[in-house]
Formats: structure tokens, C-alpha cells, sequence
């Protein structure tokens, strides 16, 4: 199906509209008709382009982490070492959930409640930060920045530096602790970084 911009308009209203809800009322208690009534649309403009509202919450909550990713992403690459880049990263992905923490809570509550919510968009993202972080990691060991004794463990680091920074990620949010971010994120990354340097 080719999709038009006006579609894509559309779509992107809907969005925007079913963010402001659910991070006000959470996914449970919003319905297609409160979504559609905020934007001054029928449901049937709703049900055109997803089926249910569980679609919709999944599609905003996949626009949310692939601006984060990208924001993070992009930080990394203009740093110039490979510890700079993993710092980078991490400072930036944490300040990007911040500023959307509410819908961050909501997430986190509506996964408690229904397990089902959103394990394939975090499956994917996990996916993409592992490949990122690899990426850093190569580029530390070629720089002579890491050690090559990390080369043989390259199939498995990444993932529990991804695993480690997802932790202080809930530690963060759930207790929030955005004082002294910065600090805290350099001390954990200048941690990390020891046990892989040469």
C-alpha cells in the first residue's frame, strides 16, 4: 500500500493526539473514541489506519525510542574517542527519556501490568544499541584506545554493556535520580571502560 503524504499527516496526528492521552491516562483507560475526539475525527479515521488502540500505543512508543535512538546515535558518532562515544551516548539517551519521562512511566506501568506490551519494539531497540555499542567497541580496539583481548568476547560485551546501561536507565526513572546525572553516567562508563582499555 502506497502511503500519501496526506496520509502520513494524518498519521502523525493521530500519534501526537494518542501520546498527550496515554501519557495522561495511560493506556487502559484511553479509548479509540477519546483519541479520535481529540483530534476532531470520527473513529472510523482511526480504524482506516490501525486496529485497535494497542497498535496505536505501540506505534508512539516505537516513535519515542527510534527519537531517542537517533538522538543518541548521533551524539556518539561526532565524539572522537571510543570512551568519549560511549559516554556520549549514554548521557545523551538518558537526557532524551527524561524530557519524555511521563510517557516513560506510563510504559514502564502498563508493561508491569500486561507483559505483552511492547517486548518486540524493545527486542528490536536492544537489537540496535547492541550493534551500536559493537560498533564503539571495534572502533576503541582499532584505535589501540581497548584492548584486543576484548576481540574474542565481541560476540557477548556489547550486550552487557547495553544490559548495564538499561539498569541505571530503570534505576534512574524509578527512583528518580537526576541529580548528579552526569556524574554518575561518567563514573559508571570511566568503569566500565577500565576493564576493557589496554
Amino acid at each position: 500500500m502506497i502511503v500519501t503524504q496526506k496520509e502520513e499527516i494524518v498519521k502523525d496526528d493521530i500519534l501526537k493526539e494518542a501520546q498527550k492521552l496515554f501519557q495522561q491516562f495511560g493506556l487502559k483507560k484511553t479509548t479509540m473514541e477519546d483519541i479520535a475526539r481529540s483530534m476532531g475525527k470520527g473513529k472510523s479515521t482511526l480504524y482506516y489506519y490501525y486496529c485497535s488502540k494497542e497498535e496505536i500505543f505501540d506505534a508512539v512508543i516505537s516513535k519515542e525510542m527510534t527519537e531517542v535512538f537517533n538522538e543518541a546515535k548521533d551524539a556518539a558518532e561526532k565524539a572522537h574517542s571510543a570512551e568519549d562515544k560511549l559516554r556520549v551516548f549514554t548521557i545523551t539517551k538518558i537526557k532524551a527519556l527524561q524530557k519524555k519521562s511521563n510517557l516513560y512511566r506510563v510504559v514502564r506501568g502498563e508493561m508491569q501490568e500486561n507483559n505483552r506490551c511492547m517486548k518486540h519494539v524493545h527486542t528490536e531497540y536492544d537489537q540496535q544499541e547492541v550493534k551500536l555499542v559493537k560498533n564503539i567497541l571495534s572502533f576503541g580496539i582499532k584505535t589501540g584506545e581497548f584492548s584486543s583481548a576484548i576481540k574474542k568476547d565481541l560476540d557477548i560485551l556489547p550486550s552487557v554493556v547495553v544490559s548495564s546501561l538499561r539498569g541505571l536507565e530503570f534505576d534512574l526513572f524509578a527512583g528518580n535520580k537526576y541529580p548528579k546525572l552526569e556524574t554518575r553516567i561518567d563514573s559508571i562508563v570511566s568503569i566500565m571502560v577500565k576493564g576493557i582499555k589496554k
